[in-house]
C-alpha cells in the first residue's frame, strides 16, 4: 500500500505517474481536489488515465459502500491533497482505536 500525501499543490508530485495507472486500486479523498492538485493530476497531465474515469473515494471504503483492497498482494494508492473534516475524522477514529488497544502514549 502506498499512501500519497504531500502533494497539496498542482506542481507537486510524490509518486511516478504510471503507479496511478499500474496499481490495482486508486483511492482518493476527493477525486475532483486529486485531479486537480494531487498525484491523480499528474497521471492525467502525461494522459497515463483519462480525465473521465471515475474512482471510489475514501469515505465510501470506510463506510464500506463499495470494497477496498481485494487482497492483501492488492497494490493500492490513497491519494490524499486534504479535506480537513476528513482528516479531523480520520485522526479521531485511529486515536480512539489505539485509546481502545492500548497503543502509543498518551501525553498531558
Amino acid at each position: 500500500h502506498i499512501t500519497a500525501m504531500g502533494s497539496d499543490a498542482e506542481h507537486k508530485n510524490e509518486l511516478d505517474p504510471k503507479i496511478i495507472q499500474e496499481c490495482d486500486l486508486y483511492v482518493a479523498d476527493k477525486q475532483s481536489q486529486t485531479a486537480v492538485l494531487g498525484e491523480l493530476h499528474h497521471a492525467i497531465k502525461v494522459k497515463l488515465v483519462s480525465s473521465e474515469k471515475k474512482y471510489n473515494d475514501l469515505g465510501s471504503i470506510i463506510n464500506k459502500d463499495v470494497q477496498g483492497r481485494s487482497s492483501k498482494d492488492s497494490i493500492t494508492v490513497c491519494d490524499l491533497t486534504g479535506t480537513g473534516v476528513q482528516d479531523t475524522a480520520i485522526a479521531r477514529y485511529t486515536f480512539d482505536l489505539a485509546m481502545k488497544k492500548n497503543f502509543g502514549l498518551q501525553l498531558n
